[in-house]
């Protein structure tokens, strides 16, 4: 087991209070517009919203703090190799937020009456959405250089794919957007957050696209993450 991925484990048990409110304000957020009454379409959006916001600060913030403390830069220089150390962190983090996810997305199931279906399909979904949503923190932290940034930045580029990935409005058959929402991870997401709103569920179709597209994107994010973790172990003020 790689030292990042048990570090980060431990460091996230030990803060049982951040850990708390990391579960309950996502909770907090979710309850008012599942037990509101929202329309079907606005819910679905505010849920994918949340979550994938939720994913990118949750990444792209420890990124810079601890690139600017130093911490990045003596991992390496004691041996860990680059690769090792981001994709073991980026995993320890998703399964984190997916944990701290969990109640939220049960209380949307619960109060939309979804089927063991639908509500295996938005575990799914939330997890791979989770997953590329951290990867993408790595790249918003590299391209920070102060956490203000980072929070910008994680702000701007999540919604700009949350758009593409259609949670926003729904592109023209055939055009470009169309194209774009097809392969975008964060459509599962909210496809099937909108599907648990109504009768049936969830659906698993047409996941083909987004799932190799988010295995590409995860793939490029390790075979850069010499480069990554050399620019995120800069000081923060560099």
């Amino acid at each position: 087991m790689s030292p990042a991925w048990s570090v980060e484990w431990s460091v996230a048990l030990r803060r049982r209070r951040l850990f708390a409110l990391n579960v309950v304000v996502p909770l907090a957020l979710v309850a008012p517009v599942a037990l509101g009454g929202a329309p079907a379409g606005h819910a679905a959006a505010v849920y994918a919203v949340l979550f994938v916001l939720f994913g990118v600060f949750g990444s792209a913030i420890p990124w810079v703090r601890d690139g600017g403390s130093g911490l990045l830069s003596r991992w390496i220089v004691a041996g860990l190799h680059p690769r090792e150390l981001v994709g073991a962190r980026l995993a320890a983090q998703a399964l984190l937020d997916l944990l701290q996810t969990l109640p939220a997305l049960a209380l949307v199931i619960l109060v939309a009456g979804g089927s063991a279906r639908g509500a295996a399909a938005a575990v799914a979904a939330l997890s791979v959405a989770l997953l590329v949503a951290n990867a993408l923190g790595v790249w918003v932290a590299a391209a920070a250089r102060s956490l203000a940034e980072a929070a910008l930045f994680a702000a701007v580029a999540a919604l700009l794919l949350l758009h593409g990935a259609g949670v926003f409005r729904t592109p023209r058959p055939g055009s470009a957007g169309a194209a774009t929402e097809l392969v975008s991870p964060f459509r599962l997401l909210h496809e099937v957050l909108l599907a648990l709103q109504g009768p049936g569920g969830g659906t698993l179709s047409s996941w083909a696209p987004a799932l190799v597209a988010g295995a590409a994107f995860l793939g490029l994010t390790a075979l850069a993450a010499p480069f990554l973790a050399g620019v995120l172990g800069r000081s923060e003020d560099g």
